[in-house]
């Protein structure tokens, strides 16, 4: 028996704290198959008087990048409900055409929505919370590049692909953390609500959701999956890495 598809989501916010949801959303069809992370660094070159080799030194890391590629699919082919199999979730390639294909050109509009169009009330694009399992990740957009890949006679788009990459927001409490500025040295407890999830609720305490196996191991999780509302879970003073 197959367990439960976890589709990935694009949650848009108005502000880098991530506190502010507009309501603006996206599902994937299909969960990428990949994504690569970039890390890099700044550096200042530096020469003494009547040197002729420069040497570099470090300045600051630059913001880390995450890069993926999201499938937009109109041919039918690619069913968006639930699949035929027990446990089998939206977005699998079976058999068949669906009755009901979405519409590329519409469907490439509501994903910019949430990543890339200017918004009037906070005068820049949204920033972007990127959500799939374990993962938790707080960027905003920096580059996307929609390839076409197949045509209705009257030159229709029926599927497309988009080359994204986020730039990673990291706001000042999280930074200073980081830093060394402020220790996450309390012990804090929190009362689980409708939607949390354990990664999600460490992304919240700690900045980071990497650190919910620990959380799950001092609160005696056995299913950290399902949170129940109402469940009170501590949250132990950690080491930011």
């Amino acid at each position: 028996m197959l367990g439960q598809l976890q589709k990935m989501m694009l949650v848009a916010y108005s502000d880098a704290a991530f506190q502010s949801p507009t309501g603006d959303r996206y599902e994937v069809l299909v969960n990428p198959e990949s994504y690569s992370l970039s890390y890099g660094s700044q550096s200042n070159p530096q020469a003494a008087q009547g040197s002729s080799e420069v040497v570099s030194s470090f300045n600051k890391r630059i913001p880390q990048s995450v890069s993926f590629t999201f499938l937009f699919d109109g041919t039918g082919v690619i069913k968006k409900t639930a699949g035929v199999l027990t446990g089998l979730a939206s977005g699998l390639a079976i058999p068949g055409v669906n009755a009901n294909p979405p519409d590329v050109t519409q469907d490439i509009a509501n994903f910019k929505k949430v990543v890339y169009d200017y918004r009037s009330d906070t005068h820049q694009p949204p920033y972007v919370q990127l959500r799939w399992g374990v993962l938790l990740y707080n960027c905003k957009l920096t580059r996307m590049t929609i390839s076409f890949k197949l045509f209705k006679p009257d030159g229709t788009p029926l599927r497309a692909e988009a080359n994204c990459t986020f730039e990673e927001v990291i706001d000042r409490e999280r930074l200073a953390a980081i830093e060394g500025r402020q220790s996450p040295d309390l012990t804090r407890i929190r009362t689980v609500v409708e939607g949390d999830t354990l990664p999600l609720l460490c992304f919240r305490e700690y900045g980071d959701s990497k650190y919910y196996f620990q959380v799950a191991a001092v609160n005696n999780l056995t299913n950290f999956k399902e949170l129940q509302p109402g469940t009170q879970l501590i949250f132990p003073p950690i080491a930011i890495t």
